[in-house]
């Protein structure tokens, strides 16, 4: 299969957003859900800090600030889900409290990759560089979910 990086990372989204519509209190599988979610976060994190962003980085046209901003919120993102896993349960009104804010931010983090970052992957890459990344993806995800056994 011949997935571009740029159509992976999308396919990513689209499953972390379905992990979200679960990702409710008063859902009893919320704990397993939660640690799903950081899991699927972290991998899909690893993937364009370790090989994404530093192959767009490679390019000489690239505005630094928006790949710093990027690698910034996966950060910032990581830290909010440890914080939520470590909330009990008993403490609902924390719990969504920040279970709104993750939500906030990863969506306006995936907008601001699918509006930002991946149009530039797409222009500055060649399609074969694409393919050769998305391949890249697909060889070592299950290796990082092993690895970020959250």
């Amino acid at each position: 299969m011949n997935t571009k990086a740029t159509d992976a990372l999308l396919k990513d989204h689209a499953l972390i957003r379905k992990v979200l519509e679960g990702f409710v209190l008063d859902n009893p599988r919320f704990s397993h859900i939660c640690r799903t979610l950081h899991r699927a976060l972290q991998g899909h994190a690893w993937f364009e800090d370790a090989i994404f962003i530093p192959a767009i980085n490679a390019e000489p046209l690239v505005f630094r600030q928006l790949t710093d901003e990027i690698l910034q919120e996966h950060r910032d993102i990581h830290e909010l889900m440890i914080l939520l896993r470590k909330i009990p349960l008993q403490k609902s009104c924390e719990l969504e409290a920040y279970a709104l804010q993750l939500r906030s931010l990863v969506e306006a983090h995936f907008k601001k990759e699918e509006d930002g970052l991946f149009p530039l992957a797409e222009k500055l890459l060649t399609e074969e560089g694409l393919i050769h990344l998305g391949a890249e993806l697909e060889r070592r995800k299950m290796d990082v979910r092993n690895i970020l056994d959250l």
